[in-house]
C-alpha cells in the first residue's frame, strides 16, 4: 500500500489507469485504432520515458543522482557499481537483457598477502 503524499496517490493512480487503457486499446484487434495509437500514444510514452530516464543521468562517476544519492554514502562504506534501476528496467523490458548489466571484474585488497612484522 502506498503510504507517502496522500496528494501522490491520486496521480499515481491516474497514471496506472491511463497506462491501462492504453494497454487494453494495444490488445485490441482493431488496426484502424492499432494504427491511431502508435502514431498518438507511442510518441508522448517514449517522450515520458526519456523525461524519467533523464532524472536517471549519472554524474561525471557513473553514479545515479536518484538510486545511489550522495546523501547516502558513507565515507567508511564501499560503493558498488550498481546500475541504475530505472535503466535496467527500461534495458530489460526493450529485450536487451545480455547488454543490461555490464560484467565487471571486483578488485580485491590481497590484505591477507601482507606480512605482520
Amino acid at each position: 500500500m502506498y503510504d507517502g503524499n496522500p496528494l501522490d496517490g491520486g496521480l499515481r493512480t491516474s497514471v496506472h489507469q491511463r497506462l491501462d487503457d492504453l494497454a487494453r486499446a494495444a490488445g485490441r484487434r482493431d488496426p484502424r485504432r492499432a494504427a491511431e495509437l502508435s502514431r498518438q500514444e507511442i510518441p508522448l510514452l517514449v517522450q515520458a520515458l526519456r523525461s524519467v530516464l533523464a532524472a536517471h543521468e549519472p554524474d561525471e562517476h557513473g553514479h545515479c543522482p536518484v538510486c545511489h544519492p550522495k546523501s547516502a554514502w558513507l565515507p567508511f562504506r564501499r560503493h558498488n557499481r550498481l546500475p541504475c534501476r530505472a535503466y535496467l528496467a527500461v534495458q530489460l523490458r526493450l529485450g536487451n537483457a545480455e547488454t543490461a548489466v555490464p560484467l565487471q571484474r571486483r578488485r580485491h585488497r590481497a590484505t591477507h598477502l601482507h606480512s605482520v612484522s
